[in-house]
């Protein structure tokens, strides 16, 4: 389903490159590394395409972006946050798209550890906090549909 939707709203994007299917066991890898079970609407994206090397990203590049996350941007703002206060920022987000312009697409995962499924964020990377992430799309679906027609 969502293999045919972006290659038909992306007819004519020689950017848009999807993927063979994600492994499983690349994603359960990737899982493991962001600490938190991806929503079945990301299960379902990934089993039929590992990213389009244009806006989705691949299991890996989810992995190298939580990485960043934790590794690389943490110091950067350890003069405003806490490590657990920025962890609380940005870890609770599973990022799995890009805007190319640093901001990311992603779930938000309540305090429970279970993200919420019912609405995609983008997360805009200028600010931390409340202001930096709102809600785009309610659904992968709809999300896709949005992006590729450049309504977000």
């Amino acid at each position: 389903m969502y293999r045919e939707l972006i290659g038909a709203l992306s007819k004519g994007n020689q950017w848009v490159k999807l993927q063979p299917p994600c492994a499983d066991d690349e994603m359960q890898r990737a899982e493991t590394v962001v600490g938190y079970p991806f929503p079945k609407e990301l299960r379902e994206l990934l089993q039929e395409t590992n990213g389009d090397h244009y806006c989705l990203l691949s299991a890996e590049e989810i992995i190298e972006n939580v990485q960043r996350n934790r590794e690389i941007w943490l110091p950067l703002f350890e003069e405003d946050y806490s490590r657990e206060a920025y962890l609380d920022l940005v870890d609770r987000f599973i990022f799995f798209a890009t805007n190319g312009c640093g901001d990311y697409y992603c779930y938000r995962v309540k305090e429970d550890g279970i993200p919420d499924e019912t609405a995609i964020y983008i997360w805009e990377h200028e600010y931390l906090g409340e202001k930096c992430w709102k809600k785009v799309a309610g659904s992968m679906e709809e999300f896709i549909h949005r992006y590729y027609k450049g309504e977000i």
